[in-house]
């Protein structure tokens, strides 16, 4: 089995550079993605400038999940690493932390949670103190193919991915991923600006959840993602 890297990022010069340089260096890493969601800095031109890297600069912001589902129908490989545009210090121990247990069939999708501190970590995982929520996780495609379009964008993907998986009998693990650091939305985008986006990004999520575990829309409503407009560089 080999494994896609993909990287959804909007507006991440700072970092993915960082993120590129540890996937490219990783032996188990066989082909890598960035979809660039509408970006308006040098997101394309940095990822263009990485030997190796596909890159694919969609023309309109549609938001993560979107941006997802576009790098998985561009992906050669059954095995796929999603990893966000604003991480660094990704080294290649993170990077086989996450890998290995798939392609040792341990388990269907590995989810890497940033190590909070060992409280955190325990409230977070194993008491459900709240929703899991990761952009870096491994997975076999297939589990990507059973979640429905409309859960396929923004930042519901990552529930929908947690959820249908459960759903369709494939084996989730968890595995706390130490030392690797990211730019918070804040630093990102000013406190003001920050806070909004954390707001919506977390009221997004919990509607989500009613929406998942109580209402069940999925069952009775099909929704189609529009056409993906973008360029391809290669």
């Amino acid at each position: 089995m080999r494994t896609t890297a993909i990287i959804a990022a909007y507006n991440e010069e700072r970092t993915i550079a960082d993120v590129l340089r540890g996937l490219t260096a990783s032996p188990l890493i066989d082909e890598v993605i960035v979809v660039s969601d509408g970006s308006d800095d040098r997101t394309v031109d940095i990822a263009r400038s990485v030997e190796g890297v596909r890159t694919i600069a969609l023309r309109e912001n549609h938001g993560k999940g979107f941006a997802m589902a576009v790098g998985v129908a561009n992906a050669s490989h059954d095995i796929l690493f999603f990893c966000d545009g604003d991480m660094y210090n990704v080294s290649n121990a993170h990077i086989e932390a996450l890998v290995r247990p798939v392609l040792r069939g341990e388990c269907d999708m590995n989810i890497g949670i940033r190590d909070r501190g060992p409280l955190a970590n325990f409230m977070h995982l194993k008491m459900k103190f709240c929703p899991v929520l990761s952009g870096i996780r491994v997975m076999r495609k297939t589990i990507f193919d059973v979640v429905p379009a409309q859960y396929q964008a923004r930042y519901k993907i990552e529930v929908a991915l947690n959820c249908f998986c459960a759903n369709s009998g494939y084996r989730q693990m968890h595995t706390v991923i130490y030392n690797l650091e990211h730019i918070k939305k804040e630093e990102k985008l000013g406190f003001r600006r920050g806070v909004q986006a954390r707001y919506e990004m977390y009221r997004e999520v919990y509607l989500l959840l009613f929406d998942l575990y109580m209402f069940q829309t999925w069952r009775w409503r099909q929704v189609e993602l529009p056409a993906a407009d973008y360029d391809l560089f290669e």
